[in-house]
Formats: C-alpha cells, sequence, structure tokens
C-alpha cells in the first residue's frame, strides 16, 4: 500500500505508508533509526562573504556599544555616589576657589 508522491513535493521523494512504519525504531537515547540506519538532520549555515562581514560590523558595534553602556553607568555611580558624600569611587576634583567654570 505504497502512497503516490504528491505533486508539489520534490522528485523522488515519496510519502511513508503504514506498512513502513516497522522500519522505524527508536535506542535508548530516543535517537531515531531507519531500517537500522540512524537518521541525521543537517541544516548548515552558509554566509556570504557579505553577510559574514556585516555580521562581524554589527559584533563589534555591539561590543563597543556594551563597553560604552559600562563605562557610563561606571561614570553616573561615581556621580552618584560623591553627590552622597560616599568615596568608594573617585570623585571629581572641587574647586579651590567655590566658582563653576
Amino acid at each position: 500500500m505504497t502512497q503516490h508522491p504528491h505533486d508539489h513535493w520534490p522528485r523522488g521523494v515519496t510519502p511513508i505508508g503504514v506498512e513502513d512504519f516497522d522500519r522505524l525504531g527508536l535506542n535508548e537515547q530516543n535517537q531515531l533509526f531507519w531500517d537500522g540506519k540512524r537518521v541525521e538532520v543537517r541544516n548548515r549555515l552558509d554566509l556570504t562573504w557579505l553577510q559574514k562581514t556585516l555580521a562581524i560590523v554589527v559584533s563589534v558595534c555591539a561590543v563597543l556599544g556594551a563597553l560604552g553602556g559600562f563605562v557610563t553607568g561606571f561614570n553616573n555611580a561615581s556621580i552618584f555616589l560623591c553627590a552622597r558624600d560616599i568615596h568608594w569611587l573617585s570623585c571629581p576634583a572641587a574647586p579651590s576657589n567655590g566658582v563653576h567654570p
């Protein structure tokens, strides 16, 4: 009782009939086997040189953005703590004459 392939399927691909289910099997690790051979699914990601270049540029920008965020946060923490007279981080030197530039 072999099924006929569907019109929109690629050439050479045939559906599995009910009688073909005894060809499927599982092992102790729940790996799928067909006729005693392990079924492997491989999805490979191939990028063009332009896509690779853009991925590198985006990665560098993300790292620089994270570094900038860290430095900004550190500076804000320093200002916040200095305003409360907590000197864990370095505080800017106060002007000697009391006049702000």
